[in-house]
């Protein structure tokens, strides 16, 4: 009888939860559509505004998921490359706390980025609303061309193991 007792409340309990959970069903026309949408949804920072965090020497870390081509051509001194489709698995940032900024292509994979980062709890991720070149224009001495540091050109050295069979 105890059991019982003990049963049917959690399972009211579970049940009633689990229905008060609300997915998000959204179906959309287009893809312009659904940018749209999320572009209303997200916080924005202008080219101006950046530029004054980077003067500031505030810490930030700007993400830029344009893809591998347009990063090596010229990107935002100090971006981390991660393009769009990897933005998710990628282990390249994992402070949530810091404030974080996105650049992305023109057809809005920034905006998307930016929704995605808020649904892995990075609360304070901005869209960077302005476009690549008008960024390039405006700061050229704030542009680097190339992949950057975290691509090494050397081989990484294999340690010894300090003894035992086949060394």
């Amino acid at each position: 009888m105890k059991f019982i007792k003990f049963i049917v409340p959690t399972i009211l309990s579970v049940t009633l939860l689990l229905s008060c959970v609300q997915r998000d069903t959204t179906v959309y026309e287009s893809t312009d559509a659904m940018v749209t949408t999320v572009k209303a949804e997200i916080k924005t920072m202008s080219m101006e505004d950046l530029k004054t965090l980077i003067d500031n020497h505030s810490e930030i870390q700007i993400i830029d998921c344009r893809e591998d081509y347009d990063f090596i051509l010229g990107h935002i001194t100090g971006s981390i490359h991660i393009p769009r489709g990897l933005l998710e698995f990628s282990s390249k940032i994992s402070n949530r706390r810091l404030k974080t900024l996105v650049i992305g292509n023109e057809m809005g994979s920034g905006a998307l980025a930016v929704q995605s980062l808020e649904l892995l709890k990075y609360s304070d991720s901005y869209l960077l609303d302005f476009s690549w070149f008008d960024w390039e224009e405006t700061y050229p001495d704030l542009v680097d061309q190339g992949m950057g540091e975290s691509v090494s050109a050397e081989p990484a050295k294999k340690e010894s193991s300090g003894g035992g069979c086949g060394d």
